[in-house]
């Protein structure tokens, strides 16, 4: 096996677990945020619209860099066939 594939492995390994913590990061982020919007729990005067606003730039931010990484995982995989 060629040192090149050997890194190309090691770099999908790393992917995939960044992979999995940004989907963990991303399911909390989302169920943090339909928490705040909740109207059942909070007046919609007295929703954290401020609050919101930061999280969903954050949700957008991880969400582009997992897509990103996926794309990234596909090209790796494409590579060591």
């Amino acid at each position: 096996m060629s040192i090149q594939n050997e890194m190309r492995r090691v770099k999908l390994t790393n992917l995939e677990h960044g992979v999995k913590r940004l989907r963990m990061e991303i399911e909390s982020l989302a169920r943090t945020i339909c928490i705040n919007l909740d109207c059942s729990l909070r007046r919609p005067e007295e929703l954290p619209i401020g609050e919101v606003d930061s999280q969903f730039d954050e949700l957008k931010s991880k969400w582009a860099d997992l897509t990103v990484s996926l794309e990234e995982i596909k090209r790796l995989e494409e590579e060591l066939k």
